[in-house]
């Protein structure tokens, strides 16, 4: 009876560490618990959104140098009542919303997979960042130091 206790325990251990961990590439990717009102989360949230004048110009600068820059901004994807903070690669702005392409990999929500076509109004964006490929420069991504040191 004893090992058969210790094997359930095994089993959902397992499970619910599967759930929360993604290995793509060999690299390991953790899910982050963040209270809805973490305020280390919104304080860098609204710092992306007083810098997005930045994001936009570069965008309308640069967005149809592919070969060059890359454009992503994260925003809150639901389900229910689950939620994950995730990037999409911006294709184009207009009138407050960015058309995007879906590219993370959802943990908790199955509404979504890479290469889903989205919509996301500016005032939603929660981090955005501006990958330069030649000189390998990324600006803004605010929020990856304190989600990485959350793991």
């Amino acid at each position: 009876m004893r090992n058969f206790l210790f094997v359930l325990l095994l089993f959902a251990v397992t499970d619910a560490f599967c759930q929360k961990t993604k290995v793509e590439n060999n690299v390991q990717y953790k899910a982050v618990p963040l209270a809805k009102n973490d305020n280390r989360f919104l304080a860098l949230k609204k710092m992306a959104q007083e810098r997005m004048p930045q994001f936009l110009d570069s965008l309308k600068k640069y967005g149809d140098d592919r070969d060059g820059y890359s454009f992503i901004i994260k925003s809150d994807f639901t389900e229910g009542d689950k939620h994950e903070h995730m990037w999409s690669q911006v294709l184009s702005y207009s009138n407050g919303v960015f058309k995007a392409i879906f590219v993370d990999s959802p943990f908790n929500i199955t509404n979504i997979k890479n290469g889903d076509k989205v919509e996301i109004k500016q005032t939603d964006v929660e981090d955005w960042a501006i990958n330069n490929i030649r000189t390998k420069k990324i600006t803004g991504d605010f929020s990856d130091k304190y989600l990485n040191s959350k793991q």
